[in-house]
This record gives structure tokens, sequence and C-alpha cells, in this order.
């Protein structure tokens, strides 16, 4: 039998070869290799020394994750963890699957939906706090402005723009399904939440039901029922992609004293073996275009369509947008009004169109490792316009202004005089505000000073002269619709 510096030689070139194992793989190769028995294989792992090292806590039957010292948040590491939590890992392979799903990105108001981890303690159970801080230190996942996105070194289709239409997409249709189930009784008015929490867990839809199947008496006292839904849009849904949900119910159900619940995945399209498998979990599917009409799902990939590609759709067929808006308000009875913020810097996009050059919506852009989001980025033959675009009725505050130029502006212009591409061409940052400024944001525009740069600031007013410079009804029509009282 081989003694511990033989057996620390040989993991060592076995980790080399065959890349971090987990502590089962191990025991496994020296079972095999050295024809010990399990235990002592494990007591031999126990006495590994430097540059062999090793992470607990995270997987099933107290395994370990071993790897070598040089290895570490190196492409191979993570390669070899993702498969860990795969196999073994379920919480955090969850997370990772979500932000998969949703092209490389994931909000932070909506991870917690998407995991299979709950927001309160839960015996048995580790919170989802816990989880995300985990993954942070290990480096698999980001954070970037409101959202999370997983490490370059693991491989995955990464589009921030087809994330983006999914999310307006999602919303979108989470508003029609609160207002499909309210209006047909099957939950109370105006009771409808969107990414809140329902038996110590999170989802993207929670109501309390007094439909009598959910209802139930403790002693005279009526307790109210819940309808609860996640949603699964816009890309390919399989078992693993749905495994978080069917978790979630799985550990729900066993809740003592929890109000009786009737669950809703709220879907475009699934694999047929997925779907037979939901069925017999007893899950209500809810499919979008059998919920809403035959027509819904056509425009859903329309929205999404023209929300990711929208740079180019808005340069080279600006109508396109315009078309599309039509339908929407034609289609839900000018609900539309939802998708106010999501869509208005495709509305400041179809102005910049209609003169600049190339059009970008939604650019990801890096500074020495710091991302910034510019929401319409037109290049004209003599300048630059970078927009940011708030489409709310809420007034912007000088606070806002002020992150706005030291967080964004700031970046943004050090990364443009890098592209010799704009070297010549003049810097105009736009501020457009659909909701206006505030007393103390219009005293602080006044008293700006620059010479780097232009600063333009866009209110109610502003929108209604830039209307003027596109002879469009269609589009004055929009802007009256969505963000402006008259125009």
């Amino acid at each position: 039998m081989a003694g511990s510096p033989e057996i620390q030689k040989q993991i060592e070139h076995f980790l080399e070869k065959q890349g971090p194992q987990l502590s089962t793989s191990l025991i496994n190769f020296l079972v095999s290799n050295y024809s010990i028995p399990g235990d002592t294989a494990r007591k031999r792992l126990s006495r590994l020394k430097f540059p062999i090292t090793k992470i607990k806590g995270l997987f099933s039957g107290n395994q370990a994750f071993y790897h070598l010292q040089h290895q570490y948040k190196k492409p191979e590491f993570y390669d070899a963890l993702i498969a860990a939590f795969d196999s073994s890992g379920k919480q955090y392979y969850a997370i990772v699957q979500a932000i998969e799903f949703h092209y490389g990105y994931i909000k932070k108001e909506q991870i917690a939906a998407y995991s299979a981890s709950p927001v309160d303690k839960l015996r048995g159970h580790k919170k989802i706090d816990n989880i995300i801080n985990k993954l942070i230190e290990l480096g698999v996942l980001y954070e970037e402005s409101d959202y999370y996105k997983l490490n370059p070194f693991i491989s995955i289709k990464e589009n921030f723009n087809h994330f983006k239409a999914v999310e307006t997409a999602k919303n979108f249709v989470l508003i029609q399904f609160n207002d499909w189930a309210r209006n047909i009784g099957l939950i109370s008015y105006n009771t409808g939440t969107f990414y809140s929490q329902f038996g110590k867990f999170a989802w993207s839809f929670v109501s309390p039901s007094y439909v009598t199947t959910l209802t139930r008496f403790n002693n005279s006292n009526i307790v109210q029922g819940f309808v609860i839904a996640d949603i699964l849009i816009g890309n390919r849904i399989d078992l693993k992609t749905i495994q978080f949900f069917i978790q979630k119910i799985d550990v729900v159900k066993t809740l003592r004293g929890l109000s009786n619940f009737l669950p809703f995945l709220i879907i475009d399209e699934i694999e047929i073996e997925t779907l037979k498998y939901l069925k017999g979990k007893g899950i209500i599917l809810g499919f979008v275009d059998q919920l809403f009409g035959s027509e819904y799902k056509e425009l859903l990939k329309s929205l999404i369509n023209t929300v990711t590609n929208a740079g180019a759709i808005l340069k080279k067929n600006p109508q396109a947008y315009l078309n599309l808006i039509e339908k929407l308000d034609k289609l839900v009875g000018g609900k539309t009004n939802n998708l106010r913020g999501d869509l208005f810097e495709l509305a400041v996009g179809y102005y910049h169109s209609n003169f600049c050059q190339s059009l970008d919506i939604g650019k990801l852009i890096n500074y020495e490792g710091q991302i910034r989001e510019i929401d319409v980025f037109a290049t004209y033959a003599d300048k630059l316009v970078v927009a940011e675009c708030k489409g709310y009725k809420n007034r912007i505050g000088k606070s806002q202004l002020e992150d706005w130029i030291s967080n964004k502006i700031l970046i943004i212009r050090k990364w443009i005089l890098q592209q010799n591409l704009y070297s010549n061409k003049k810097i105009v940052f736009e501020f457009w505000s659909s909701g206006g400024f505030t007393d103390d944001a219009k005293e602080f525009i006044k008293n700006i000073k620059t010479r780097k740069y232009e600063l333009v600031f866009i209110d109610e007013k502003g929108l209604i002269e830039k209307s003027r410079d596109i002879p469009s009804k269609k589009f004055k029509d929009i802007l009256r619709q969505y963000y402006l009282k008259e125009i």
C-alpha cells in the first residue's frame, strides 16, 4: 500500500491532468488504483497538503472540491466547479442556470425567485443571501449595476440586449397575468405583487385568493389561499431549467400551517418531455397564447426581437418600432402604458435614427473593468450623442443627476476617448426625462459648467419640441399616450 507522500504525488498528478475534482472522484481513484477501502481513502484525502486545496460545505454527501492552488479561479477551475454544482450542489447550480437562461444576466431583485433557496430561515436550507455571497466570493458571480452576471471564464451565450428584451417581455406578461387572474376572480383585486414572498421562498408573482377550493377555516376565521407563479419565456425550457420551480414547490408543500396555494408556471413554449413531467407534478402551465390569445405569442417574439436588435431596426426600418407599438395597443387594449419605462429608450432611439449615421440601444462599454450601460448611443458626422432615458412620471432629482455625471459620464467619456474611431467628434451627453426635473435639479442644471463635453437636458417641453422635428403623427401619438399629457 502506498504511503501518504506517494498518494499526495499521485493525486497532484491526477488533478493536474484531469482538473479539479469532487472528493467522491478522488476516493474512486484511490480505491481503484491502490485497492484500499473507501474509509481509508477518505482519511488519506484529509491528509493532503499544499499545493492541493479544497472547498467544503457546498456539496451534498459532505463532499469537498479539490484543486491545485495554481488552478484556483482559472477556466479549468470554473468548468469543474459548475459541473460539481450540477451533480452535487443544486442550490448553487440553480443560480447558474437562471443566469444562463436569461442570456448571461439576471436582475438582483429577481434572483431569489429563480433559485431553490429560501429568503427566510428554513431548517435544512441555506438562505439565498448566503448562496449569493459564496458565489461572489468564489468569483462565479459578479455584481454590475442592478443585476448579476457570471464570470467570463464560464462559457455561456451572453447577450445583454437579449436579456433586456426578455425582461421587457416578462414585465409585460406578468402584468397581463395579473389582469387575467383578477378579471376571472381567481385573485383579489389589486393584491397581486411581483417578485415577492410566499412560504419562505420568492416567486415572480404572488396574490391572495378567496376561491372556495383554496380557502379554509381556522376556528371561525377564513384563511385565504394564494396564487403563485414563476415565468420562463424567451429561451429553451428543459427539465434542468424548471428544477428550481419544482424544488420550491416540493419544499413549500411540507411547511406546516401554510395557506393552500395554486402554482402556475408561465411559459411560451416547452419540450414535450418537460411538459409531461410538469403535468405529472400537478403544475398548471400558463401558455401565453392560451391565456391571452393566439396572436400574443407572436407579438411577444416581435417585442423581444425589436428590443434585442433595436439599434439596427430603428436605423434601417424605424417604421417597425411604430408598427410594434400599434400592434401592442390593439392586442391588449391600451395596457401598454405598463411598458412606458422599458420602451422609452426606443422612442429616444427612434428620434435619433432619423438624423444619425449609426445607432446602438442598450450598449455596454467596459473601461478598465468598469462596466456602464448606454441607453442610446448615436453617431453623427460631427458628434456622438450619449443619451440617458427615464420614461417615468416621477421627476428626476438633483442627486440622480449628480450620480449620472460622476458615475456614468466620467467613465463613458474616458472610454470614448480611447476609441480612435471617435477621436475627432464632439461628445454630447443627453438626459431625457419624460417626468421632468425637480426644482433643485433645475437649479443644479443652471449652474453646471463644463468645457470637455456638452450637456443637454430634455423634459416634457423638450419632448414636445423634439416631436416637431419629425413629420410622424404616429410618433407624436406614442409620446402623447405614454409620456406626455398633451402635444
